[in-house]
């Protein structure tokens, strides 16, 4: 949009969603190096939906922690450019990198804004994203770039948070804006992988797997709470707790969903 300053996004997420306390507090609940729902275990589950073989390159958007990137080194070998405009969750993932000499030279992490900088033409075999393009206001000129980036071939995997099929609630819309998200329905992220060329779309719907983990999470923060409360205040676990409990209601409401995509580039 005309009026977007990515210097000023910068600044609201760093100073709302991703403090550096609002990051560890995240962190407490997906795992260490992870800030995506599900943590490591969904992780495992999705990445081999990617077809990763040894050497190839990765577009990492929205890489937080660097937890993705690091399994993705360590278990297939490939190099990665993980991209996040976050400061905090940046600096976080530089120092978590820095502890791990086995894979040094395969991640390069860069603090940028995606929807506004350019990279070379065909250069990715694949570009991976989990619950980042939430964020992206111009989602169309972002996925011609997509096509661009990748090479001939190539796959796009990625989760979003989604719009569900509705009536949507007050409550739904003032949190979408409150966090200032742009949010697509499974059906829109379908007609936009198509419309800028990708093939073999595939736009699958997972609300059942968004609430189960979800779940899994407060039940996490449940049985955790002593050693939640021994690192965070009282208002912290009320707010993680009201936070997971709000977001199951919006599912189970049919306002809030979880997407799961996957397009190819033609070879």
């Amino acid at each position: 949009m005309s009026s977007y300053n990515s210097a000023k996004f910068q600044k609201f997420l760093d100073q709302s969603q991703y403090t550096a306390a609002g990051v560890k507090r995240y962190e407490w609940i997906f795992g260490q190096t992870f800030l995506s729902p599900g943590g490591l275990k969904v992780v495992k589950e999705l990445i081999p939906k990617l077809g990763l073989q040894k050497g190839q390159k990765v577009l990492d958007i929205g890489s937080g922690l660097g937890g993705h990137d690091f399994y993705m080194a360590e278990t297939y070998g490939v190099t990665i450019d993980a991209i996040d405009l976050s400061e905090n969750m940046m600096n976080q993932a530089v120092a978590y990198y820095d502890e791990r000499p086995a894979i040094q030279g395969l991640i390069n992490f860069r603090l940028a804004d995606i929807s506004v900088i350019d990279l070379p033409e065909a250069s990715y075999d694949v570009i991976y994203s989990r619950d980042t393009l939430l964020h992206i206001q111009n989602k169309p000129e972002l996925f011609k770039k997509f096509i661009k980036w990748l090479k001939p071939g190539g796959r796009i995997v990625f989760t979003d948070y989604a719009k569900g099929e509705g009536p949507y609630t007050e409550e739904f819309l003032e949190y979408v804006r409150q966090r200032n998200y742009e949010l697509f329905s499974r059906a829109d992220y379908e007609t936009l992988l198509k419309q800028v060329g990708f093939k073999d779309v595939e736009v699958t719907e997972i609300k059942e797997k968004f609430i189960e983990t979800l779940q899994g999470e407060l039940k996490k923060l449940y049985e955790g709470r002593e050693d939640f409360l021994a690192k965070f205040t009282l208002a912290d676990f009320q707010a993680i707790q009201e936070g997971w409990l709000a977001k199951i209601k919006r599912a189970t409401d049919n306002c809030q969903t979880w997407v799961l995509a996957i397009g190819h580039k033609e070879a």
